[in-house]
C-alpha cells in the first residue's frame, strides 16, 4: 500500500482548487448568459408594447390620436400611422420569431380586433417562452376575448 505522503496532499489540494476554479468559471459564464438573454427579453417586450400601442391605435386612430400624442408620437393621419407600423414590421425580423411576424401583418392588411388580438397572443406567448403555463393561457386569453367579441 502507498502511504500519503505530501505530494499526494498537495495533488488532492490542487484538484480541489482546480474544480473550484472550474466551477466558478462556468457559472460566470452561466450568469453572463442569462444576463444577455434578459437583455433580448426587455428589448422585445419593449418593442412589442411599442407595437400594441401602434396597433391599438390604427383601430380607431382618431380616438386614440390624443394618446399617440402623449407618447410622442405626432402622427398627423392614418396613413402615417400605417407607415409606422409597417417600419416596425419590417423590424420585427430582426428579434421576433415567425408567428408574431405572421399576425402583425394580418393586422397590417386587415386591421380588426380578431387580427390585434391574435398578434398580442403571439406576441404574449413569446415572451413567455419556457412557461408551462403559456398554451393553457392562450387558449384562456383566446376564450375570453371571443366572448367579449360576441358580447359586443
Amino acid at each position: 500500500m502507498t502511504s500519503f505522503t505530501i505530494e499526494n496532499a498537495i495533488a488532492v489540494i490542487g484538484l480541489l482548487g482546480l474544480g473550484g476554479i472550474i466551477a466558478t468559471f462556468l457559472q460566470s459564464l452561466l450568469e453572463k448568459k442569462n444576463k444577455v438573454q434578459q437583455g433580448k427579453q426587455e428589448y422585445k417586450q419593449t418593442r412589442y408594447l411599442a407595437m400594441i400601442m401602434l396597433m391599438h391605435s390604427s383601430l380607431d386612430f382618431e380616438k386614440e390620436i390624443k394618446n399617440l400624442r402623449q407618447h410622442g408620437r405626432n402622427f398627423n393621419s392614418l396613413d402615417e400611422l400605417k407607415d409606422e407600423l409597417i417600419v416596425e414590421w419590417h423590424d420585427m425580423y430582426v428579434y421576433a420569431p415567425n408567428d408574431v411576424i405572421k399576425t402583425t401583418h394580418d393586422l397590417i392588411l386587415n386591421p380588426s380586433d380578431s387580427s390585434f388580438r391574435n398578434a398580442i397572443l403571439a406576441m404574449r406567448k413569446d415572451l413567455c417562452v419556457g412557461v408551462s403555463l403559456v398554451p393553457k393561457l392562450v387558449t384562456l386569453s383566446s376564450d375570453l376575448l371571443n366572448n367579449y367579441d360576441q358580447s359586443n
